[in-house]
């Protein structure tokens, strides 16, 4: 089972993105993953939970976040 963990959030932005054809195949099949594991999971959700897992896990973003709070 894929380890992610989706919430459901209010207010959501519209956002438009490109990608090559290959990363979308492969997030379609990620999003059938995650809908398996969460019931009402869309792509809306599951991209939001993927950018929020590797923001919290990215080092250098977390540094620089750190430095341009000061």
């Amino acid at each position: 089972m894929i380890d992610l963990n989706i919430q459901v959030q209010s207010e959501p932005v519209t956002r438009r993105f490109r990608l090559k054809k290959e990363v979308s195949e492969e997030f379609d099949l990620y999003v059938k993953a995650a809908q398996e594991k969460t019931k009402g999971a869309d792509e809306s959700l599951v991209l939001e939970a993927i950018l929020r897992n590797h923001l919290k896990r990215d080092k250098g973003f977390r540094a620089w976040l750190q430095k341009r709070e000061k």
